[in-house]
Parts: structure tokens; sequence; C-alpha cells
């Protein structure tokens, strides 16, 4: 049935193919393509491998001609059990055509389950540079560790790609029981916009890009051959190159695969969202040809549907959104509905007893931003950042506030009143209704030691609680409502019910925030005594711009708010210039952080710490970028942030200078308790603010 689907796709012009290891061909087809002289064909963007389950694998290369050739360009794919490829398992030829830009996507099915495999493509005598290795998934029931790598945010214009490297050579360096099985991409994998960073510029996109009258970054792509241009940059990178293809990727997608901020088919660049469903239509197809997924014939949870499926072609016109929308917030207009169907990826993974992967698609079914983008903008200076918390909730919530009685108007401050535009509608969802029912049911029907949820967006709130600084004048701020803590009402559910089916071990891997961060979760993080439901660990960006680069660049030198931020260490002793009191903000409140800022005396801003100040968080980095690693274990989970150097200078082979390792340890506990609270981690290394 996989072969029969894949061809039908291919000859649909997808370069979509499958072979089985239990036909795998002759060794002579191999050697009858590499008759003519080498030096005609190269493979610039490598090859990869993705969703790997105990008995299949999807492999992944792109081909070009030297020559300029355009037409259809036949290849080899050999897998085997070996590097030299004695022991060939499966052989046959795919072609690479223009339709796909070149692109092949070819399923291997009827493999061993936890079994390492090689591979390599060849067009005419030309063969991969790169040798791709991979491997299958345990099965359900095999009791043994899981080892994963997860990352996010890889601007190509924000910095090189160190932290691939890195984890590479510490991959490369460890025991076989200790390597990576598999990496979790969590999300912005390319930026569709040029100017998000300056240590390697991209001069232009094929078509001219876009250019929103009212954002400063520069162009964003528009059409299909913008994002293929876009990942055709990012993977002629060589650390990334490198990591796809030693290790499978299991990926989901943020923002930034379509648009900065975006929900539905709709982006954000100004104040005023604009429904751009060819963009999205766009996007969702470069992402399926160049990201190595199992879609329709995933195999999916026992006894859940699959939901996931390969891109679909549609035809569709740019149009306002209706602004009808379900009882969920998706809007009823036509090409958005035909967009969206275009690619559905949220999907699970088995990794034997102990791992039950559930990842999700947190941008395509959610409904709009909770406070308008305008008014948002009128209250704090920011479409969607540093939003009263207050306000977000009855936004979020719309009709169902208050059971059902939503506030006409909200008091903003002693003097002002915002009318609440969403009072009549329905309250705010992430997931959206289908896949919010099949999360659900994945974690419901599943027996593994833990839950993992791939999470492309944290949980976990990151407050500002300037009325602990001001009573008289302070609001507590949300620092974004992009996301869980813009759609609060939702996170609540989810939460609750994993603690009403007592379902243990939840622990969600995120990213997104450019920054490492680490904590626990609950269904109301306010709760005098919150009931923690798990855990979750946000990673940094690979390369993007660290969140405290980023508020440092939106606040002047001389704001009276800078010092939140922060501050001048020298005249105090120590040899910063610029101490990343942000995260003193966040771990112990802006009380404590001017007082640090103000005195310099690490014990004096401790005394004037919030003690509900984001009271889940065990770790907060700031001005980090890098990775993580995950080991699991039927009894604990193991989880490593890895902290590098800022990646804006070329490290080469050697990988990045690692600044500091944070090492937590959570041990496993049964769903009828509330989970432990994460404590604080082990360090190796240079601490960050304020904790060194």
């Amino acid at each position: 049935m996989h072969r029969r689907q894949f061809l039908q796709r291919f000859l649909q012009g997808a370069g979509c193919f499958a072979v089985s290891a239990a036909m795998p061909g002759s060794p002579r087809l191999w050697a009858a393509t590499g008759k003519h002289a080498a030096g005609r064909f190269h493979f610039p963007q490598g090859l990869a491998s993705g969703d790997p389950t105990p008995d299949s694998i999807m492999l992944w290369t792109r081909v070009e001609s030297l020559t300029g050739e355009t037409e259809p360009i036949p290849l080899v794919l050999q897998v085997a059990t070996d590097d030299t490829f004695r022991r060939v398992v499966a052989e046959r030829t795919v072609l690479a055509t223009l339709g796909s830009d070149h692109t092949v996507r070819v399923f291997v099915d009827q493999l061993q389950s936890d079994t390492r495999y090689y591979y390599r493509f060849r067009a005419g005598a030309d063969v991969t540079d790169l040798l791709g290795r991979t491997r299958t998934a345990p099965t359900a029931t095999a009791d043994r560790p899981v080892n994963l790598g997860f990352a996010s945010c890889q601007s190509y214009e924000g910095g090189y790609y160190h932290a691939w490297r890195t984890l590479l050579n510490e991959d490369l360096a460890a025991t076989e029981a200790d390597q990576l099985d598999f990496v979790l991409h969590l999300g912005d994998f390319i930026y569709e916009a040029l100017g998000y960073g300056e240590t390697r510029k991209i001069e232009s996109l094929p078509s001219g890009g876009g250019t929103p009258p009212e954002w400063a970054g520069g162009v964003y792509a528009v059409t299909l051959e913008d994002y293929r241009f876009l990942y055709k940059t990012y993977l002629r990178d060589p650390d990334l190159r490198a990591a796809r293809a030693r290790w499978p990727f299991i990926n989901t997608w943020d923002d930034h695969e379509f648009s900065d901020d975006c929900w539905q088919s709709v982006s954000t660049y100004t104040n005023q969202p604009l429904a751009e469903q060819r963009r999205k239509v766009a996007a969702n197809q470069a992402w399926f040809e160049f990201i190595p997924a199992v879609l329709s014939d995933h195999s999916g949870s026992a006894g859940i549907s699959n939901q996931a499926h390969d891109f679909k072609p549609a035809s569709v016109q740019n149009a306002p959104l209706s602004g009808r929308v379900d009882d969920h917030g998706l809007d009823q207009e036509t090409n958005n509905l035909k967009a969206l169907a275009t690619l559905s990826i949220y999907r699970s993974f088995r990794y034997g007893q102990h791992v039950e992967l559930v990842v999700t698609d947190t941008r395509s079914h959610r409904s709009a931003h909770p406070v308008p983008a305008e008014l948002n903008q009128q209250i704090s200076g920011s479409a969607r950042y540093v939003t009263p918390w207050e306000i977000i909730k009855i936004f979020d919530a719309g009709r169902t506030f208050n059971g059902g009685n939503p506030p006409a108007e909200i008091p903003l401050g002693p003097d002002k009143r915002i009318p609440n535009v969403n009072r009549h509608a329905p309250a705010g969802t992430m997931l959206g209704a289908a896949q919010k029912a099949w999360f659900k049911s994945t974690l419901k029907a599943s027996d593994a030691t833990w839950k993992i949820w791939g999470n492309s967006l944290p949980l976990q709130p990151l407050r500002l609680d300037f009325h602990h600084l001001d009573p008289a004048k302070g609001a507590e701020l949300a620092f974004t409502t992009d996301c869980w803590d813009g759609y609060p009402s939702e996170r609540a559910e989810l939460l609750q019910f994993v603690a009403d089916e007592n379902i243990p071990n939840l622990i969600s891997l995120t990213g997104d925030h450019h920054a490492h961060f680490a904590g626990s979760i609950a269904p109301d993080f306010d709760a005098d005594a919150p009931h923690w439901v798990g855990a979750e660990f946000a990673v940094a960006g690979i390369s993007s711009q660290s969140v405290f680069e980023g508020v440092l660049g939106y606040t002047k030198p001389d704001s009276p708010l800078r010092p939140l931020t922060t501050f001048d260490a020298r005249p105090f002793g120590r040899p910063e210039a610029q101490t990343d009191n942000l995260n003193t903000s966040f771990l112990w409140g802006t009380a404590a952080a001017m007082t640090a800022a103000q005195t310099g005396d690490l014990g004096k801003a401790l005394s004037a710490r919030n003690p509900r100040q984001n009271r889940h968080l065990a770790y907060c980095d700031t001005h980090a970028y890098g990775v993580a690693r995950v080991r699991i274990a039927a009894d604990r989970i193991h989880v490593e942030h890895i902290g590098i150097e800022p990646p804006h200078r070329d490290r080469g082979e050697k990988g990045a200078l690692i600044q500091r390792r944070a090492r937590f340890e959570l041990p496993a506990w049964p769903g009828d308790q509330p989970a432990p609270k994460l404590s604080a981690p082990s360090f190796e290394g240079e601490l960050p603010f304020p904790l060194a």
C-alpha cells in the first residue's frame, strides 16, 4: 500500500518514492549508473533522513546539474547495514524532477528495528559527498534508554551553526550507548525574511520579496521560489548538512517557515494582519519538499488515527478573512481553509517502552492573537509584547469569561478603559479542535513511561512583575502573547486534562524564545499552591539573536527600564559592562533586578526578591545560544542545556567554545500524584548572572 501511494504521488510530480528492504534489488544497479565521467552533478544540500519508526525511515536528497540542465535526473539510492555498502538491503532508481526542485523523498520500509543504516545517492558517476547515517526506532516493547537532541531557531544571517558542530563532535566522541537516536527540531528551520541578523548576509530573494511599509526587517519570501531559495541557502551550511547526514530528524515548524508570529494563513508584520493564502501554500510546499517527514503514511500511535498528510496542491487567492469563525476561532473564508488543508504535520512517535513523542503544530490551527495588535500597541507600545496579564485572560477567554458574562469594557489603570473586542468571540486556541482532540487521545492512550511533547512554543510564562516594583502604577506583564501565555484558557484545559486523567511523566520540549530556561508546568501557574503536572525544558536558538540581545536593542540606554535588562557591573568590581540582568528580572523579579543594578549587591537583590515571581522557573539564561540533550530512562530523565559563545565568528570544524552546561535530573512519578517540582540544575562552566 505504501509503495502504491508513493508511486501515485510521484506521478503527480511530488518527487516521492518507496522501496522495501525485503526487495533489495541488484547490486549491478548502482554500478551501472557510474559509466559516465564524474563532475556532471552535485548534491549541494547534502542528504537527510527523518521520522524513524521501528521498520521504516524517510530518506531525502537534492541534486543539481553542473551544466545547468533542468531535465529529470535519474538517481540511485543504496541503503546498507555497513558503511562500506557490502551489505545492501535496499536499492532503487528514483527521478529528481524540476517539479519538486530536484528534491526526492524515498520511503524505505520493512527495515529491522533499532538498527543503524547507511545510505547514499548517485547521479551518473557523482555520489553524495556525505555518507548518510540513520537509525530506526526500537519496538514498543524494547526496554532501553532513549537519547535525543533538541534544537530551535537557526537564522542563517544571525550567526554560524557552531552548535550543530559541537553536538556532532560530542556525539562522535561518545560511546554507542550514549549517541543520539534522533534530533527533534522545534521550528524556525529557516527565517522567511531577510534582515534577522548581519553575520552572514543574504542579499536578495528570487522574486524581490515583499516589503511591509511598517516593518524594518527587510524583505520577506513571497513565492515558492523564494521559500525554496531559503531552504537551499540554509542547507548549504556544512554544519547543518553534517547534522542531517548523521541523525534522523523529527521536525515541526514554528512561525518563520511561513511568516513571523503568524496564525492560520495570516501574516502579522504590521498592526493590520494580512491574509496571505498564496504564501501559506508556497511555504507548505517548500517545507514538504525539503524536510523529510512521513505524513500520509505515518503509522501513529496504536488505536489513534493518523491526522498528518502530505502536501496537496491547491489553487487559492489572497482574500481578506471573512470574520466568520467556528467555535475554535478558525476563519471560514474558503481560501484560508484550502490553504491550511494543503499540509498537516502533527503526529506522534513511539520509541521503546519509555517514550511517546507527540509533535504538534501551533500555527496552522490557532485563533488570532488574543489582544489585537493595534490595541496592544496602544497599551504597551508593542504589537505582542509586555501585555498586562489581566487583560490577556479576559481577551483570551472571550465569551466564556466570568461564567459567560464578559465585561464590555476593561479598566486600564485608574482613569482609562478599553473595549473588550472579544466579548462575543470563542475562547482562544493554539491547537484547534481536531488537533486538540487527537492530542488528548494520544496522551491518554499511551502506556509509554514518559510522554514527551514536541512543542514549538513555551507553556511556561515569562512574566515581568512591574506591580511589585511599583504597586501604585505597575501591572503584571506577560512577556509575549504569541506563545502559550497568550492562550491560557486552552493551556489550562490541556494541563488539567493531564491531571484529571492521571497521566504521568509529561515533559514539554520547546524553543522559540532564544533562551535556555526550564521549570515545572501546571494548569494554573497563579494558584497559591500550583498543581505541578510535569516539566518543560526550553532550548535557546542555534544562531538566532538571544532574547537578552533583542530586548537590549529595543531599550534605549537612557531608559529608566534599561537596568531591568542590563547594567554596568564594573563599578561594583565585576568585569561585565553589560550584565545579563534580564535573568534577574525573570527569576527574582523587577525589584530585585533594580536593586542589583543600583547596588551591585546580590545579597540585597535577593532580599528584594518577589517570592511569587515565575515560581515555576528552575533556571533561566536569556543570553544563551546552543542546543540541548536528553536521556530518557525508565526511572528518570536527564536534560543538559549546552550554552555556547555567541556564534558570530566562524569556528570551523572545532565547533563552538562551550560557556556552560546546565544539567537537570527529574525522577518519574505515578499519575495519581503531583509531579515533583523541577530543581535548579548543576553546572559545569561559567554560571549566568545572577547565579554567578
